[in-house]
């Protein structure tokens, strides 16, 4: 009876057993089935295809074949890591007791720019074996998330803990995401400069130019639809708040991006790429433009959704909902940003 009742009174021990049963059971049928877990699963849809984005080449394994691109069963897998990473950051950031506003994630955009440096100076081969394995999808992202926490610890200890006021935790935040930041941003730099170390390649800037004129003019687009229209509607004011501009940008980002670098509509001589994810794939393939388009629709439901729809319901959830902003952020602006310093630096 005490330990049932030590159970139903302990969140985190009880989800401590049942992870560590799931654990076991997976070991298991590792290892009396390697071939069905090891071979077809992990290899096929998970380091597989880590290993051949890694050395830019497709591989094989036991005939098992693995190319550089994500597959359904391994973005759903990724997704459920996903929420599980975001619930996680909830709860710590509710017990430290930080406040999650767009001051939070402004501290935190230096880490999600530096992701986006770091894996596009993997695909420059910046990185030699095994440490180019660490900046290949997902295992930055992964990387990534551990710097910032790194910097959010910190910033929490000399902030709450020593009493050291004058910054806050969000700006020690963006301070060690800076310093992370800068020797990557360099690389971009001197490549972009003419000092790139893998040849001679051709660069085109004026991508960078065109790609960031376009999702600025959405942006602004919205903004006056919104300012101007609310006397009409006042819920379209949402759609002009900070966090809201930002989910519209960043995954305009992504999907202009995406469409310009494949399709090269304008053609202005761009390097051949692909589509690695299936349902962006699939979009694009019925029609290039829709994929931006279908990104614009999903984000303007997706803020109906949380900031109108369930206003109410989700008034007490502050921290969530604006983890979940910055979430969505960096699901269209980190892959965006990548896409578009790959263009520009021609690789």
């Amino acid at each position: 009876m005490r330990l049932q009742s030590y159970l139903s009174e302990n969140k985190f021990f009880r989800a401590g057993i049942i992870a560590a049963s799931a654990l076991i059971l997976f070991f298991l049928l590792w290892y009396f089935f390697p071939e069905l877990v090891y071979d077809q699963f992990i290899w096929k849809y998970f380091w597989g295809p880590i290993s051949s984005d890694g050395l830019n080449t497709p591989m094989t394994y036991r005939g098992v074949d693995a190319a550089p691109k994500f597959t359904l069963i391994s973005e759903f897998v990724y997704g459920v890591f996903v929420a599980g990473a975001l619930y996680g950051l909830y709860k710590l950031l509710k017990k430290f007791n930080v406040t999650v506003d767009f001051s939070f994630f402004l501290g935190t955009f230096p880490f999600i720019v530096y992701g986006s440096v770091a894996r596009v100076l993997e695909d420059a081969q910046l990185f030699t074996e095994p440490l180019v394995f660490w900046f290949v999808t997902p295992l930055i992202y992964i990387q990534t998330l551990l710097f910032a926490l790194v910097a959010l610890v910190i910033g929490v200890y000399f902030h709450d803990v020593k009493k050291i006021t004058r910054l806050s935790v969000q700006q020690i935040m963006g301070i060690s995401g800076s310093v992370l930041l800068l020797p990557f941003a360099y690389y971009v730099v001197l490549w972009m400069s003419g000092g790139a170390w893998n040849g001679s390649n051709e660069i085109f800037p004026n991508v960078v130019v065109l790609v960031s004129v376009i999702c600025i003019v959405i942006m602004l687009a919205v903004y006056a639809l919104s300012k101007y229209g609310q006397s009409y509607w006042k819920e379209l004011s949402y759609f002009s708040t900070p966090f809201n501009l930002s989910m519209i940008f960043g995954h305009q980002l992504d999907g202009i991006a995406t469409y310009i670098s494949i399709y090269d509509p304008l053609q202005m001589g761009l390097p051949t790429y692909i589509e690695k994810h299936p349902a962006s794939d699939i979009l694009l393939q019925i029609w290039p433009p829709l994929f931006p388009i279908v990104k614009f629709l999903l984000i303007i439901g997706i803020i109906y959704v949380i900031d109108i729809l369930y206003k109410e319901e989700l008034q007490s959830q502050k921290i969530f909902v604006n983890l979940l902003k910055i979430g969505i952020f960096i699901l269209g602006f980190a892959p965006g940003l990548r896409d578009l310093l790959r263009v520009a630096m021609g690789v």
